[in-house]
Parts: structure tokens; sequence; C-alpha cells
């Protein structure tokens, strides 16, 4: 401790681990909280990917209903519509 003690006396070492420690740990903006934040934006970034990835199996999807028979295949299998003379009979699978 007695070799430190010219360092602490030091107005201007102690002003420099004063600052330091403010910015690295009671700042609003300190390590931590941009390491959490960083993280944040990684999994966002994810979920973009994921989401982009949707939208285009939609597009192609919806490319798909253009047609009029797979536009009544998707009402039947997804929508349960029916004609009017039909019976419509679901079977649950669980």
């Amino acid at each position: 401790m007695l070799k430190f003690l010219p360092y602490i006396k030091n107005k201007y070492i102690l002003c420099s681990v004063l600052v330091l420690v403010y910015i690295l740990i009671l700042h609003d903006t300190d390590v931590f909280t941009l390491t959490t934040t960083k993280k944040k934006v990684a999994d966002l970034e994810v979920q973009i990917d994921k989401i982009k990835v949707d939208i285009a199996e939609l597009k192609v999807a919806l490319d798909d209903l253009d047609d009029p028979r797979s536009l009544e295949k998707y009402a039947r299998e997804h929508h349960y519509f029916k004609k009017d003379d039909e019976d419509l009979f679901i079977f649950s699978m669980e």
C-alpha cells in the first residue's frame, strides 16, 4: 500500500482513474449496457433474416394462388370452404 501512496496523492492520476471508473461503470452507456445492446442487435438481425425467408416463401405461395385451381385447393385445405352441395367433415389428428 505504501508503494502506491505517491500515485494516489497525485491528483492527475486520481482524476484519471475516477473518470475511467465513471465511463466504464457508472455512465448511462457503460460497458455492460453496450454489450447487452450489441447482443440484442445481433438477435434482432437473426430475426430479420428469418422474417425475410418467411416473406420469400409467402411470395412464392402467393404467386401459386394466381391459378384458380390452386386457389380453390388452398381455400378448401386452410379455410374449410366447400361447395353448396357438399358436406364437410374435419378430422382432428390430436
